[in-house]
């Protein structure tokens, strides 16, 4: 009905007759009583009746519908609906409901804007009411999933309380200005989890991996002030944690340096050499003679490019120092070489534990947070870089404080590389006396296959390092030489959480200055749940189970493709915002070309193309959850499960390629890193279809194509049955074996393991089991109830998260409580 048509039927309704003189009496009648009615609001409380109210909202209506100066017929439908109400109370819902039935007979267009506002109401009052709830939450600092989403964050601290209500208005005005509505509401409904949500409207990118030799050459600035090239070990690994923590809060994700072992052995070399000279002159001063300590400095640094200097390099030292005046023997170049290598080798280890003690304990990050840091090493085999990773690993597992807690950050990888770090011929003579291996006693064809042993020993008392395999076809570089002193530059790195950059459609194919822009992942449960629903609804519930399964795996492959589309858009669509961005939104990371290409512009210059370095993430979480829904089993042992979560995995790689494609983005297919989803998904799903067992009856879903973690299943045949999917995921993936018992008693499995990695063609590898040290004695080892040597209940029991290690389950949300209580061990 149109508006016109409106305004006649109303006017022709209003022409005076008997009858309507009668209602008017009957109406004043009951407008005499509204005094005696009363309402009953949505919170239960109650108040007196105001006709004004009903009129104020209809008027709105009409307004909105462009028709105006109507209040008579505003009146009059006013009073009509006061004619139904006939008992003291009502809720106001019901009055609505009246005020929709009386526009609807005369007026629907203004009924329909009615209904509109309504409804915007409705979803207005109850956001903010939600809202309300959470941030009593966070006052109140309970144990919640709000404020344990991120176990790396003191959620209970004003920092963190700070964090955590900017975090909840920030997403909530995500929700209604930034996100095209059919994005939104995908990610409300639960049907997708657009990850942090809370800093779209930042611009920010998501992670990167730096180029610390451009960084320590060049030197960099900071707001206020610039810095010069490091001379020492120990001013390389402070101006490595200066950079953590000052790119980190530009970001917001995980901040990794690509070849730590290479950027710090410089640092080891210039300390060598300064303890060189300074020893020399200090030899001299004993004798008598005056020398001059920069030419001593200078003469060393032409004549010794390495701590183990051959003897030829020996030689031209002592004659480059003869023209200086400065004799010495060549026992006392001895004997000032080996003083020189202990202060180094003592530098280095002051260095690196000073190194991880900062970035477990500078809380420089949003929300009382530290960095979310981590590092790739092993294949340095330059006596400097074998230093470093020596003395890294050796602080690591003396650990932090006076009990040697396991340091949390930053998360180290292990980089496992065929005739650098590994073989199978130094495999197989170490295990033949496994015991000779471990003290020294062997040498090895592969330059850091003891530092790979170091690593296993390591693992085995800290659960870092990690393991990453360079030699897995898809971690391969066609530009990688060994005799190319920087081919760090085509070794793939990791962001420890599993965040893998690697190919470039933009680019030179490398990891450094480059990161992820942001990632979507996918709820395939549901996805699987709704094939299933709509299998039988085709083929009849009374049809065989194989033709329901066959038509549902349909069903899931086709709704699994367009997921994929619809997430591409999404990512997309968050790109060309993420482009808008000026310069000097991050200043650090653009005017110091830490992500490569930022250097280039100007402070208000848009970031534009120079993000097209980065990747963009299709993810998906509990492929085990969604093959129960299919099959009744999860794919660690029905082989028609594994297959179809394969087939979907593939499917979602071929919407990546279509990406490609039509943007020429970096798009690639990720295993989630699901912490705070791993539960949002299940709550969400127990909801709308209720329970179904086997696939949402947990607290949360299993991520990725991980099998099951209450699966019973050998480590062999865990790896075996995961590895496949690690060339599928190159936006990061990982696969995790749990032991039982105290893993440091037993270092040789920890090799045996990471060799069966090695040639399933895993792409990252980590092993998991249980590390407990008593608050009270500091006993460390698999402690149950009580300290066994001092009865204590005050346990710290390390476990891995989602990629990092947290020691305080509590901070853990519940679903990855849930999942942790799970988790089978693996043997």
């Amino acid at each position: 009905m149109t508006r016109e048509s409106c305004l006649k039927r109303e006017q022709s309704k209003r022409m005076p007759t008997d009858s309507n003189t009668r209602n008017i009496n009957l109406l004043f009648q009951r407008i005499m009583n509204q005094a005696h009615i009363c309402i009953i609001k949505r919170d239960g409380k109650r108040e007196d009746f105001s006709d004004s109210k009903i009129s104020n909202a209809i008027g709105k209506a009409f307004k909105a519908t462009g028709i105006e100066n109507e209040e008579s017929l505003i009146d009059e439908i006013t009073h009509r609906v006061i004619e139904h109400i006939n008992q003291p109370t009502i809720g106001v819902e019901e009055i609505q409901d009246l005020v929709e039935t009386e526009l609807m007979k005369d007026c629907p267009e203004v009924a329909k804007k009615y209904i509109i506002y309504r409804q915007w109401r409705n979803t207005e009052r109850d956001r903010k009411t939600k809202i309300k709830h959470i941030m009593d939450g966070i006052v109140a600092i309970d144990k919640n999933d709000v404020n344990l989403s991120n176990a790396n964050m003191s959620s209970h601290t004003p920092a963190g309380q700070m964090m955590t209500f900017a975090s909840e208005i920030t997403k909530d005005y995500t929700y209604k200005y930034l996100l095209p509505k059919q994005f939104s509401e995908a990610h409300q409904l639960g049907d997708i989890h657009i990850h942090d949500l809370d800093y779209y409207p930042t611009k920010t990118t998501t992670c990167i991996q730096y180029d610390m030799e451009d960084l320590f050459e060049r030197g960099f600035h900071t707001k206020n002030g610039s810095i010069r090239t490091p001379q020492s070990i120990q001013s390389y690994a402070t101006l490595a944690t200066i950079i953590f923590q000052t790119n980190q809060n530009e970001q917001h994700g995980g901040q990794a340096i690509p070849a730590f072992d290479y950027f710090m052995s410089k640092g080891v070399l210039k300390s060598f050499q300064k303890a060189m000279a300074s020893s020399i002159s200090f030899y001299m001063d004993m004798k008598g003679v005056v020398v001059d300590d920069k030419q001593v400095l200078q003469t060393v640094k032409d004549n010794l490019p390495t701590i183990a200097p051959s003897a030829e390099a020996q030689n031209k030292l002592l004659t480059a120092l003869t023209a200086l005046n400065i004799t010495l023997t060549n026992d006392e170049l001895q004997h000032i070489l080996k003083k020189s290598t202990q202060q180094v080798r003592k530098d280095t280890h002051q260095a690196m534990e000073g190194f991880i003690h900062n970035l477990n304990t500078m809380h420089s990050r949003g929300g009382n947070q530290v960095v979310f840091s981590s590092i790739n090493y092993g294949t340095d085999t330059s006596a400097e870089g074998r230093m470093v990773i020596e003395e890294l690993l050796k602080t690591t597992i003396e650990g932090l404080g006076t009990q040697g807690e396991v340091p949390v950050f930053p998360i180290q990888i292990f980089k496992i590389k065929d005739g650098i770090s590994y073989s199978d011929a130094d495999f197989e003579k170490a295990m033949t006396d496994f015991k000779a291996a471990m003290n020294g006693e062997m040498t090895f064809e592969a330059p850091n296959f003891d530092l790979f042993l170091k690593a296993c020993q390591t693992t085995a008392k800290a659960l870092f390092p990690n393991f990453m395999f360079l030699d897995t076809p898809f971690n391969q570089n066609e530009k990688w030489r060994a005799d190319d002193p920087k081919r760090y530059r085509y070794e793939l790195a990791t962001m420890g959480c599993r965040t893998r950059v690697f190919e470039n459609l933009n680019g030179e194919k490398t990891s450094l200055g480059r990161g992820n822009l942001s990632f979507t992942t996918m709820n395939m449960p549901r996805l699987a749940i709704e094939a299933h629903m709509q299998a039988v609804k085709e083929c009849g519930k009374d049809a065989p189970k194989e033709t329901i399964e066959q038509k549902t795996k349909e069903l899931f492959l086709q709704s699994v493709h367009r997921m994929a589309e619809f997430i591409g858009e999404q990512l997309y669509t968050r790109y060309q915002y993420q482009r808008t961005a000026l310069a000097r939104q991050f200043p650090f990371m653009m005017s110091n070309d830490v992500w490569k290409g930022g250097g280039a512009l100007n402070p208000n210059d848009e970031v534009g193309d120079v993000l097209k370095q980065g990747t963009l993430g299709i993810g998906f979480i509990g492929g085990h959850n969604a093959m129960v829904a299919i099959y009744g089993e999860g794919h660690g042992h029905n082989q028609k499960a594994w297959d179809t979560l394969y087939e979907a995995v593939k499917e979602m790689n071929a919407v990546v390629a279509e990406l490609k494609e039509k943007y020429h983005l970096n798009f690639s297919v990720l295993a989630t890193p699901a912490e705070g989803l791993s539960g949002r998904f299940t709550r969400m799903d127990k909801r709308k279809y209720g329970i179904i067992p086997g696939v949402n009856d947990r607290d949360y879903y299993v991520n990725s194509f991980h099998v099951d973690v209450k699966e019973p299943i050998t480590i062999v045949d865990k790896i075996k049955r995961e590895a496949p999917f690690h060339a599928l995921t190159l936006g990061g993936h990982i696969t995790y074996v749990e032991l039982d018992g105290e893993a440091k008693k037993n270092i040789k499995a920890i090799a045996k393991i990471v060799k069966v990695m090695h040639d399933s063609g895993i792409g990252y590898g980590s092993i998991n089991h249980p590390v407990d040290t008593c608050h009270n004695c500091g006993y460390k080892g698999v402690i149950y109830d009580k300290c066994p040597i001092c009865n204590s209940e005050n346990i710290l029991r390390m476990r891995r998260i989602t990629g990092y290690l947290t020691g305080d389950l509590s901070s853990w949300n519940s679903a990855k409580r849930a999942e942790e209580h799970d988790r089978v061990k693996h043997h």
